[in-house]
């Protein structure tokens, strides 16, 4: 989940990046030796000195003026790959204070976004630039993601103590981008001493609609179809639904043979229509749940020009997405090579291999191994934790779930292959452990790659501090990992168990002390995964480490934590139910047929420690799970939320997670359904009517922020895209999705990494429902 944050005064502005998952690709430039760009339509006009030319463009529209008078409406960011600089205004210019220029071209960027460029039409731009040392830049306008090439640039322009005015005319030749970037780039250039500390000034920016009259407008979004199934399909004893969104009501639909158009089954939408809470208006349900023949087929009704996408009925409907789903892990592998036979366009050779250094010291570790996070190929504890506690509950509660036939290496070895990919992560966590118990947050590169494969990114590898989170997450799927893998590899579940009581120890002496949780370094800007509430990492801890040793020290700090505020939770930073079920699980759920004996001053009966302890997981489980449903049976696509958070199809899975752990502890029914309700919201019955699992269904994502798919320039299968965000926090998807709110925010383009992400964390919980559904 990624972010980006503006840092702003008065009179700077500063652009980082800070990672929640994952983040965009941080390249904001390709090198001009090695991306060729088409010939544009150029007419350059002669540069001049500073206040004695005249506008070049009198006539033109006038899109950007920045004369940088007083920094108040300041919309310039920077970013840094190397470089160190700082940006200000100062007497009436925008001053880069470079200090550092870095390796590349790009290590010291200055930028521009908020503008369109249309397709055929002819631009202008102008600006008045000098510098304290004779040097070169450069400055583009670029695709704001994916490979960052440029539409348009000029390279090496030699700038100085003399001010000049530089102006140009462009035509822009590729497709409408409603959310490119313009760039200063200010890194270092041939023949320049990069110890060299300088100021570049600029001012008087200017960019300009020349001519529009042959202008292209961006395409826009696609209307959703109107009639919404699962495009994967239904068991044939499934609760099986279509939702129309439509004004006017509709009577009937008809499904109907997907080969010849038979119509083979009629069935009723309800009277009472739904308003969508996501912006599209009224919803009709249908019930069609009384159909079980196999096949396939697609559904449509009188009154709606579009069908719905074609869907199957089958007893193994969800076998081929359920295998894609976990081999998208295999696919994530990092520090060791891809077999071409089984990675097939993915295959690549051995990555990030080489000792990591520990930020802070001139120490290096071994730490290869584990999954390659998301689009980037940052490796992250609590990340990683998760995925694997999410496999442990998939191994657990589904015993399809264990097959050894998933097309990985290990395949056909007699150990579950989700089990196998398990101990991939694992083995690479047990590296992250330092000596005194402690767990290193994550081990990135000190920024993000290029559009790259994961070979390719041999910047020096950085361990990131010690945080308390990532210990406790550590601990607990340690000791979980020493009970599921004892009957297979006991030498190994020993270690887990050693290595799990170790990171406790840490958490006992150091986890009161800490309040801020982790914290990027300064020169760090990859994924931060902050979080500053350790009482759930430590409850989660103590439980699994009650439940494997039983000892009695685990048992009193999950009463002291109970007794003081845990977040419940799924997700990466809120684990609270991953410790509240397994504990029901081992000791039971408390019911209607315990005696209720609360401790009480008055009456001076005590409840055990046991029972109080299974009471308070029991109602706080149930009250999580009695308001999501509540919300799930009132939105016509069976969703908990009514605003959509950055990385919203894992909230859909995880409380799928939650509602399956409630049937499985009470055996009530409707929690059984809407578990099963929403593999149907992942797979099509949503505002969108996307499938979000890459490579599934008819209309799935093509084009996800996920590196290894981008430079092969194919989608890999198996992967859930984030989905809609209520709060799109990238430059494209922020101006395509002006319109749309909640549910609806969706677009499918590699540079809308804040919609359009994959992470191993938003696969796990689908694993598991996939698999316990399957």
């Amino acid at each position: 989940m990624k972010m980006k944050r503006f840092l702003c005064t008065v009179m700077t502005v500063v652009l980082t990046a800070s990672l929640i998952g994952c983040n965009v690709g941080n390249k904001p430039g390709t090198d001009p030796a090695t991306d060729p760009l088409p010939e544009p339509d150029v007419q350059p006009i002669e540069n001049q000195a500073q206040n004695t030319v005249s506008d070049p463009f009198p006539d033109a529209e006038i899109i950007i003026f920045d004369t940088f008078e007083d920094g108040e409406g300041f919309e310039w960011g920077t970013y840094s790959n190397g470089g160190t600089f700082t940006l200000a205004c100062e007497n009436g210019e925008m001053v880069a204070d470079i200090s550092k220029v870095g390796n590349l071209d790009y290590s010291c960027q200055i930028s521009r976004d908020g503008f369109e460029l249309n397709q055929d039409a002819v631009y202008g731009i102008s600006f008045d630039i000098r510098s304290d040392i004779d040097r070169a830049m450069q400055w583009r306008f670029q695709l704001n993601g994916g490979d960052y090439h440029a539409y348009y640039m000029e390279d090496n322009v030699p700038i100085g103590p003399e001010a000049k005015t530089i102006s140009a005319t462009f035509t822009m030749e590729e497709a409408t981008d409603p959310a490119p970037r313009f760039c200063f780039n200010l890194g270092i250039f041939d023949g320049m001493d990069a110890d060299a500390a300088h100021k570049v000034y600029i001012d008087n920016f200017k960019f300009v609609l020349v001519d529009g009259s042959n202008a292209k407008e961006a395409e826009g979004l696609a209307k959703a179809v109107t009639l919404k199934v699962n495009q994967v399909g239904y068991k044939p004893d499934d609760v099986k639904k279509v939702v129309a969104t439509i004004h006017d009501p509709v009577e009937s639909f008809d499904i109907c043979d997907a080969a010849t158009g038979e119509v083979v089954y009629t069935g009723k939408f309800a009277t009472d229509y739904v308003m969508s809470t996501n912006g599209d208006g009224r919803t009709f349900t249908g019930d069609f749940s009384d159909f079980n023949t196999e096949g396939e087929y697609y559904i449509s009704a009188n009154g709606i020009e579009d069908n719905s996408y074609n869907f199957t009925i089958g007893k193994n409907v969800f076998d081929d997405v359920a295998k894609s789903t976990v081999r998208m892990l295999y696919l994530q592998r990092c520090g060791c090579e891809l077999d071409k036979e089984l990675a097939g366009k993915f295959a690549h050779k051995e990555c990030h291999t080489g000792k990591a250094k520990i930020y802070g010291t001139e120490d290096y570790i071994d730490v290869s191994g584990g999954w390659h996070d998301a689009g980037d190929y940052g490796r992250y504890i609590v990340a990683g934790a998760k995925t694997v506690a999410d496999l442990f509950l998939t191994y657990e509660d589904s015993s399809r779930s264990r097959g050894d036939d998933y097309d990985i290496p290990e395949s056909g070895n007699g150990i579950p292959d989700i089990l196998d990919e398990a101990r991939y992560e694992l083995d690479f966590m047990l590296k992250m452990q330092a000596a005194n118990g402690g767990v290193y947050h994550k081990v990135t590169c000190a920024v993000f790659p290029g559009t790259v494969m994961p070979e390719e990114e041999t910047d020096e590898l950085i361990v990131c501090p010690i945080s308390t989170t990532a210990t406790g997450d550590f601990a607990a799927v340690m000791a979980k990992a020493s009970v599921i893998y004892k009957d297979i590899d006991a030498d190994f579940a020993s270690e887990c168990l050693e290595a799990s009581k170790k990171a406790y120890a840490y958490l006992e002496a150091n986890a009161g002390a800490d309040k801020t949780g982790f914290i990027n370094p300064s020169d760090i800007s990859t994924g931060e995964y902050p979080d500053d509430h350790i009482s759930d990492e430590y409850l989660w801890a103590a439980v699994e480490l009650y439940l494997v040793t039983g000892d009695a020290s685990y048992q009193d700090k999950i009463i002291d934590l109970i007794n003081t505020t845990f977040r419940a939770g799924l997700g990466w930073a809120d684990m609270g139910h991953y410790a509240m079920y397994d504990y029901l699980k081992a000791k039971g759920i408390y019911g209607a047929g315990d005696a209720v004996r609360v401790k009480n001053e008055e009456t001076n009966v005590n409840e055990s420690d046991e029972d109080f302890i299974r009471r308070t997981f029991t109602e706080k489980m149930t009250s999580f799970a009695e308001d999501a449903l509540e919300k799930s049976k009132s939105d016509p696509y069976f969703s908990c939320m009514r605003v959509y958070p950055w990385g919203s199809n894992m909230t859909i899975a995880n409380t799928g997670i939650l509602y399956r752990m409630m049937y499985n502890m009470t055996g009530d029914e409707i929690y059984d359904q809407y578990a099963r309700h929403q593999i149907d919201y992942l797979l099509g019955i949503n505002p969108t009517g996307y499938c979000y699992v890459t490579s599934a269904g008819t209309l799935s994502p093509e084009h996800p922020h996920h590196r290894p798919s981008q430079f092969v320039g194919e989608v890999m299968p198996g992967m859930l895209v984030g989905g809609p965000n209520s709060e799109p926090a990238d430059p494209y998807a922020s101006i395509v999705l002006k319109d749309k709110i909640n549910g609806s925010c969706y677009v499918d383009n590699d540079t809308a990494y804040s919609i359009n992400e994959i992470t191993i964390y938003w696969n796990s919980p689908l694993i598991y429902l996939l698999q316990v559904y399957r």
